[in-house]
């Protein structure tokens, strides 16, 4: 389920005030609301991901050992960030310039320029793009500086069946937040938040004693939760201009360190919920857990293309937000099981 909430997030930046390969803000400008909402899921979404890559890596030593697991971590992610680099966000480059600067130039013309035009590497206006593969990135960096630490400490620190006080384990959010300044690099993705994410999931969170006192303590986890939510709308309201109080580089600071523990509550608040409520599953939940991470990597291109048109169709907000995605996600879908069936597509793309 994480995935579609990953497209839905990635439909909404067209109609917020966050840079984008296409924009809706041609016919209503400054819409603060949706950046708000944009920025909330924002928070928790990728450290959830990277606190379960470490709580999973935990589990997978149980099975292999490191240069195994290393081995693992090429081919399912080095190896698909390059070759989505190659086919993918190229892609996305391209209608970013064509809606930014419509320049009179198709793809096959456009796709070799790509690679020579450097900027800021998000391709919102054309360019080398690493686009939404720089999660696929940063995973597999944080995961072989993860490996080193882990190495470094094996046989000297074992939490396996460390008992922590429930105040312990939210006071455990501040070290995200102290390493959040440390490779603080594309677009205000921290490696070193990243990897304190990952290391505090396969530390601390892959402990069940860990989910046991949180789920005990669930109803003041959801308090808490609920209280920081409302602090983090208010701060993240004068940043995006709805306060009294005019937004200045101190707030977009303050704001910044916040979120991360905002986002470590989040992250605790989310596996108990996940664990009390969503430990079930159908076909359709089977599916999608094991093509996510496909479907991560070939939705963005389909989404993009078909919001770039239907942009240029309606103008009705509402009817592009549908369309794109009712459009997007079967067609995503539909392109991940066509690569299933080819053993290059499965190799390049990480494809089990």
């Amino acid at each position: 389920m994480v995935i579609i909430l990953v497209i839905f997030v990635h439909v909404f930046v067209i109609y917020s005030m966050l840079p984008y390969y296409v924009k809706f803000d041609v016919f209503f400008p400054n819409n603060a609301f949706m950046s708000i909402f944009v920025l909330f899921m924002s928070v928790w979404l990728m450290p959830l991901l990277f606190t379960i890559a470490g709580m999973t890596t935990y589990y997978s030593f149980k099975k292999r050992n490191m240069v195994e697991y290393l081995k693992e971590r090429i081919q399912r992610l080095l190896i698909p960030f390059i070759s989505a680099m190659i086919f993918i966000t190229p892609i996305l480059s391209y209608f970013g310039m064509k809606f930014h600067e419509n320049l009179p130039i198709n793809f096959f013309n456009y796709y070799f320029i790509s690679f020579t035009r450097i900027t800021d590497l998000t391709g919102y206006t054309g360019g080398l793009a690493i686009g939404h593969v720089w999660f696929i990135l940063y995973l597999f960096i944080v995961s072989c500086m993860a490996l080193a630490i882990i190495k470094l400490l094996k046989n000297r620190i074992d939490l396996s069946k460390k008992e922590f006080s429930f105040p312990a384990l939210i006071l455990l959010g501040l070290i995200p937040v102290i390493t959040y300044p440390l490779l603080n690099t594309f677009e205000d993705h921290s490696i070193g938040m990243y990897l304190a994410l990952f290391l505090l999931g396969y530390y601390v969170l892959s402990n069940d004693k860990v989910i046991e006192k949180l789920e005990k303590n669930k109803i003041t986890l959801g308090i808490l939760t609920l209280i920081l939510t409302i602090i983090f709308i208010y701060i993240a309201g004068i940043v995006f201009g709805l306060g009294t109080i005019p937004p200045n580089d101190t707030i977009i600071s303050i704001l910044f360190f916040y979120q991360v523990f905002y986002g470590w509550i989040c992250v605790l608040f989310l596996l108990v919920i996940g664990k009390i409520y969503l430990n079930k599953t159908n076909s359709i939940l089977q599916y999608l857990s094991e093509a996510s991470y496909t479907i991560y990597i070939f939705h963005m291109p389909i989404l993009i293309a078909i919001a770039f048109y239907i942009l240029q169709i309606t103008s009705n907000m509402g009817m592009q937000i549908i369309l794109t995605l009712i459009l997007t996600i079967p067609l995503t879908i539909g392109v991940c099981a066509i690569c299933n069936k080819f053993k290059i597509t499965r190799f390049i793309f990480g494809i089990k």
